[in-house]
């Protein structure tokens, strides 16, 4: 987290699906499943159970305490109230900072503190926002929330060119006498905010500095138009009556928005109306290219104007992968090393449609042939193998299931929590704290997990807010500003949320605990809360995102938990995924099913099946948004549609199909903007991870202690490489711990393989 940048949601990227190693899997004496503790029983009894729950609320909610137990957030008028609280608490610090200097050496050591507390008051409410904005069930408090989080986004634009800060900063790290007495998360959150100013053009004159603010202000404009706006061009599809064979019981008008679309994809067995709706679903209005355009260019024009030739340069920089040159090399080699996988995955798609053509060669395949045949192949193979009926778990078998293993691994457990009045911002919403069998109490966790009108249709990680040591902050109300015609202490500008002095068992000190917030979009079927295994994979998915926050608690909010770059955010989650399929942690989360019952669906789950058709989109995804964000946008000729179309033509396993152009549903383009590679270098780095630590034996607390010590504990303080030679250790550790190109490469070459 900087004061550039609003903590972002964590989503799971597109299209993604889990490549797993099912050599694991095994139906032979599965573990048992552990006996329910009282604790963790009551965990699944307060998802599972209304009744429990409200008997675990009732006569609880005493006080209206608002959203989070913050104060402001009770009216709409709050969040204004908040944001400019937070603001003019800001310019207060900031005004301590610019003043450091001429008040002596201590002011000077503490310069890397107020910068961090000046960016924690800020966030305390941004990210807030951001999480109701997102998940509010009133349009007006959405509203409200979305109003506060543009104000400070662009509030934190021009602290950001602030050249007072930046030249402050800068002396204080040019004193070895001060340096060497900063602790490592002090010294990396002085590094990402050295690094923050200098990406954001701060060596530049006055002018090219408001220009600076005026161009994010363009991009942050431009991404709600890319995020918010219908980009298809095409509504509707006509079927006619040969079209519509095998699918005779839909209408013959089809909104392209509708399921019936893509059971045309799936299921029609006439590849005039596959063509027809792959067509439709592709489709892209000529305004929504020119937005992509414009933000592909004006993030450009933001590049040059701070000393980069392109905007991939400026922001990889600080990633693990250093520069888009790194970023290319692993591509390219993950490019490679799944052929094999691509080429059988083609093969077996070609022989269907041979057959089905009762042709004599080896036919070609079109972009609206995929789902078709996938589909027929899956529908194959569950009929040669007898497959079982899938299985649904409860949300409360899950969560339970989910603790017991954090217990294991690391030592750490759920207990329900109570909510206040007004704390939630819905009635589905759970509670939990997450309390540590050496520590004590060290987060809250709020969960959000079904889906509901104006609620995003992501599952996302919210942090609400993070780790910080707050009882070495020095009393404001003893610190004087002078401004024209008074004099102003910075007491008489409350904190936007009250400070939480924790104490934490074993650490010195008092502690602002993390609160994050997990929302899905899970469907409730027959009023009751059941989950498919995919489903399940991803609260696995968004449970190794809140452990990274709950764990990396630093004493820097700025380096805590998952405020770390991209490109290693993803690492704990994507591990998580691996443990979901193994027969020692099934029983943990099976719930009522027996375990051995659960292996065997898995065995047949067709989800395994195409990987290597999956990895491929999925690089081809993040070739683009390199290509994106390289120097073509400021030429002349800047065309996304060509960029798209050359670049399926040349490296994806289908052909471009004529006047579609799916990156204007490419959402990640503007959020993770050159960096959706990440998914896939997180993927390799977590599948190497699980080999080498967990795959023999999951539950091992030496190896889940070794982890945290030694990953997430750091958060974000501490060299991503270094973290993750440390846990591979060996001959693994050693090829990559340097952070090169031939580090990328190597990780390239460990692949995605099933």
């Amino acid at each position: 987290m900087s004061i550039r940048l609003v903590a972002k949601a964590l989503r799971r990227p597109v299209l993604n699906c889990a490549i797993l190693n099912r050599r694991t899997l095994s139906t032979a004496n599965p573990a048992p499943a552990p006996p329910a503790t009282e604790t963790d029983e009551y965990i699944r009894l307060i998802f599972d159970d209304p009744t429990v729950w409200r008997q675990h609320q009732k006569g609880k909610q005493t006080s209206l305490v608002g959203l989070f137990g913050n104060p402001h957030f009770t009216t709409l008028d709050g969040f204004q109230y908040a944001a400019e609280q937070a603001i003019q608490r800001a310019q207060l610090i900031a005004e301590r900072i610019w003043r450091a200097p001429e008040n002596g050496p201590e002011e000077m050591r503490r310069v890397v503190k107020n910068l961090d507390r000046l960016s924690d008051a800020l966030c305390s409410v941004i990210d807030a926002a951001e999480l109701i904005r997102n998940a509010h069930p009133d349009i007006k408090v959405r509203d409200a929330a979305n109003q506060a989080y543009a104000m400070l986004c662009s509030y934190m634009n021009t602290l950001n060119t602030d050249t007072r800060l930046h030249q402050v900063l800068a002396h204080v790290l040019q004193q070895k006498h001060i340096v060497d007495t900063f602790s490592a998360d002090e010294h990396a959150a002085a590094l990402v905010f050295l690094r923050d100013f200098e990406k954001s053009g701060i060596h530049l004159p006055q002018r090219q500095r408001e220009q600076f603010v005026e161009l994010s202000d363009q991009i942050l404009h431009l991404g709600r138009q890319f995020i918010q706006s219908d980009p298809r061009a095409v509504h509707s599809i006509h079927l006619n009556a040969d079209e519509r064979l095998g699918l005779e019981r839909l209408a013959p008008d089809i909104a392209t928005d509708s399921n019936e679309c893509q059971m045309v994809l799936r299921y029609g067995a006439n590849p005039s109306a596959r063509k027809k709706a792959y067509e439709a679903l592709n489709s892209a209005r000529e305004d929504s290219i020119r937005v992509l355009e414009d933000m592909m260019r004006t993030r450009a024009q933001l590049a040059r104007l701070v000393g980069q030739n392109t905007y991939a340069e400026l922001q990889l920089q600080d990633k693990m992968a250093k520069s888009p040159e790194n970023v290319d090399a692993f591509l390219r080699t993950l490019l490679r090393h799944q052929e094999p996988a691509s080429e059988a995955d083609i093969k077996i798609l070609q022989d269907l449609k041979r057959k089905e053509q009762r042709l004599d060669y080896a036919p070609s395949l079109e972009a609206y042939d995929r789902f078709y045949y996938t589909q027929m192949a899956d529908k194959l193979n569950a009929q040669s193998r007898a497959s079982p009926r899938s299985l649904f778990f409860t949300v409360g078998a899950v969560m339970q299931g989910l603790s017991r293993l954090f217990k294991g691994l690391y030592g750490i457990q759920f207990e329900p929590a109570s909510l206040q009045a007004n704390e939630a911002w819905h009635d589905e919403v759970r509670k939990l704290d997450v309390v540590c069998e050496k520590e004590g109490k060290i987060g809250t966790i709020y969960c959000d997990l079904f889906a509901r009108p104006g609620k995003t249709t992501h599952a996302a990680h919210y942090t609400v807010r993070t780790s910080r040591r707050t009882d070495d902050d020095d009393a404001d109300r003893d610190i004087q500003y002078a401004f024209p015609g008074r004099s102003i202490s910075a007491s008489q500008f409350l904190p936007p949320q009250a400070q939480s002095q924790d104490i934490i068992r074993g650490r010195q000190g008092r502690y602002q605990l993390p609160i994050i917030a997990l929302t899905c979009d899970f469907n409730r079927m027959s009023g009751q809360g059941l989950l498919s295994l995919h489903e399940v994979e991803t609260l696995f998915h968004e449970m190794g995102h809140a452990m990274h926050s709950m764990l990396g608690r630093t004493d820097f909010h700025n380096v805590a938990g998952t405020r770390c770059p991209t490109d290693f955010v993803e690492l704990p989650s994507l591990l998580m995924e691996h443990f979901l399929w193994h027969p020692s942690v099934v029983p943990l989360y099976s719930g009522h099913h027996p375990p051995e019952r659960v292996l065997e669906v898995m065995k047949h789950n067709p989800r395994n099946h195409f990987s290597g058709l999956e990895v491929n989109g999925q690089i081809v995804m993040a070739l683009v948004d390199q290509q994106y964000h390289s120097a073509a946008p400021l030429e002349p000729d800047f065309s996304a549609s060509r960029i798209w179309q050359t670049l399926q033509d040349k490296d994806a396993l289908f052909r471009h199909v004529p006047g579609t152009m799916w990156p204007v549903q490419f959402g990640h383009l503007f959020g993770y903007g050159a960096g959706y590679y990440s998914y896939l270098f997180d993927r390799t780095l977590a599948r190497r991870v699980w080999e080498r630590c967990f795959a023999t034996d999951p539950l091992d607390r030496k190896q889940g202690q070794a982890f945290r010590e030694r990953l997430l504990d750091w958060g974000g303080a501490r060299d991503p490489w270094q973290s993750v030679a440390d846990v591979l250790r060996g001959e693994d550790g050693d090829r990559i711990s340097a952070g090169d190109e031939t580090a990328m490469r190597t990780v390239g070459d460990w692949g995605i393989d099933v």
